[in-house]
């Protein structure tokens, strides 16, 4: 019994002593006046105050806190509680109070004590602040600034040059993805030097630089480019003459004598020496002058022979369509280039076509609102006729304004150069081939087109019958215009019944 009042009075002796401890801790908070601890670590901040230990921003901070100052109770001195304490004063005026001499004397102390920056920590900063130059949305200029000079006019045009290129190159990137090739016009080369008649031939007086090796061949005369190193393609004579053999069976009334061909030994020889080169294109035909200029590229004979008779048609239609030696394109474009076209179609897979022809059976053609027609008026009103298939329209310009000069350039200008040269091809594939196959009445009429087209029609007199002729003896010839040549070789009044007819024709081509 003895025993247990004993442990009743130490327990009780032990709850008299908390209290009082608890009693004294509210006290000292209170003649501090400072908020009781926030948390566990405040307390053990505030317990380890009187051994200097504060809660600095990094560890060099505390060591240079060390060396600044001795160590103070943080219970006498209301500016060490608040640097070693997050607890906030209870009072804001006291808050208020502050020591700004000795923080600024603080400061001093801490910038000339400041150890020395060593090596790494200054080419650190030095990255840093590069990087940070590199993040300013407007960073700093050290360099002047230089005048840029107005461009000439030479400067201007070999830019708008080099655009042009860019975007027709970029334009054959995504066409030969649909098994298209788009050449330069014949219009581009019309207007290039002759050479002399009546005098031996040097190819160096217009490609010089190069070292040329002649051969010929049955209708050609060939200049190839002395090769530098590698393998050539073998028999390009064989390519030359296999595409006018698909020119002879369509329009063997437009060949004449030997063409002059020039082949370079690759793409960049080509582009080097070439004058009118551009880097979309695989080969050049100068109508005025003749020639066709090609580069080798082995193991794409195919390809070559698609594109050389194009190309060769170009140089056919000049020399048929310019009776008068006047060295000047006098072919109409549409006619031109929906032949070679065409033609170039053929070489791809002989009768049965190529993209060209598959286009015709599967884009859904339509005909423009804008067009005249012989069967509504002008300012008709009824559903357009069109072939009716699924997919993008694809709306055709009037064909009377399609055939004017200049449609081409405005339909490139709109970024539409394969839609121009698909509608050339669908044209001149009604009239000289619409049901498909080469027949001799449809070959005839188009000879009778382009017969008037180019030299008109006899002039005779009209009381004895007989061909009027000329001073000198030569018959004389009445110019037609497509208008009159269609309607005589094809019954068209005009290029509104040609249009009717193209479009009841496009309905049934499968």
């Amino acid at each position: 019994m003895r025993k247990i009042f004993c442990v009743m009075g130490c327990v009780c002796l032990a709850g008299f002593v908390s209290a009082q401890s608890f009693s004294y801790l509210q006290e000292t908070l209170s003649e501090n006046a400072v908020e009781a601890p926030a948390s566990n670590i405040d307390l053990l901040r505030k317990s380890l105050g009187a051994s200097d230990i504060a809660a600095p921003a990094s560890s060099a901070g505390v060591e240079q806190s060390k060396k600044q100052k001795p160590a103070q109770t943080p219970a006498k001195t209301e500016s060490s509680v608040s640097a070693t304490s997050s607890v906030k004063p209870s009072d804001n005026k006291k808050s208020e109070v502050s020591v700004p001499a000795e923080s600024a004397v603080s400061k001093n102390k801490e910038v000339k004590n400041k150890p020395s920056k060593t090596a790494i920590e200054k080419e650190l900063e030095s990255n840093n602040a590069l990087a940070e130059g590199e993040r300013s949305a407007t960073p700093k200029t050290t360099v002047a600034t230089i005048e840029k000079k107005a461009p000439t006019a030479q400067e201007e045009a070999a830019q708008a040059e080099l655009d042009y290129a860019a975007r027709m190159l970029q334009q054959t990137k995504k066409e030969s993805t649909q098994g298209r090739f788009i050449p330069q016009p014949a219009s581009k080369t019309a207007h290039a030097s002759v050479p002399v008649k009546n005098k031996p031939f040097n190819p160096n007086d217009f490609r010089p630089g190069v070292e040329w090796v002649k051969t010929k061949s049955t209708h050609f005369e060939i200049y190839m480019q002395k090769r530098d190193g590698g393998i050539g393609s073998s028999n390009m004579s064989m390519t030359f003459e296999s595409a006018y053999a698909t020119l002879r069976r369509n329009i063997p009334w437009m060949m004449s004598e030997k063409v002059r061909v020039f082949v370079y030994q690759d793409h960049g020889s080509y582009l080097k020496y070439e004058p009118s080169a551009k880097a979309w294109t695989r080969a050049l035909a100068y109508p005025t002058r003749g020639e066709i200029v090609v580069y080798d590229e082995p193991g794409k004979q195919q390809e070559l022979k698609e594109v050389f008779t194009h190309e060769l048609v170009h140089i056919f239609t000049q020399k048929y369509f310019d009776k008068h030696k006047t060295n000047r394109l006098v072919t109409p474009a549409w006619l031109d280039e929906g032949l070679a076209v065409y033609m170039e179609d053929q070489a791809y897979n002989g009768v049965k076509g190529g993209p060209w022809g598959n286009d015709l059976k599967t884009l859904n053609i339509q005909r423009s609102k804008s067009s005249p027609t012989e069967e509504f008026g002008s300012s008709r009103a009824k559903t357009l006729q069109q072939a009716p298939r699924r997919g993008k329209p694809l709306v055709l310009m009037p064909f009377g304004q399609f055939m004017q000069e200049g449609s081409l350039a405005a339909l490139e200008s709109r970024g539409k150069t394969q839609d121009w040269y698909f509608q050339a091809y669908a044209m001149v594939r009604f009239l000289l081939n619409p049901v498909g196959g080469a027949t001799p009445s449809n070959r005839m009429q188009f000879e009778q087109f382009t017969k008037l087209l180019s030299q008109g029609e006899q002039v005779r007199d009209p009381a004895t019958g007989f061909v009027k002729k000329d001073a000198k003896g030569k018959p004389v010839y009445q110019p037609y215009s497509i208008e009159k040549a269609l309607a005589k070789a094809y019954r068209y009044n005009s290029t509104a019944a040609f249009e009717d007819a193209f479009w009841k024709w496009a309905k049934t081509v499968r």
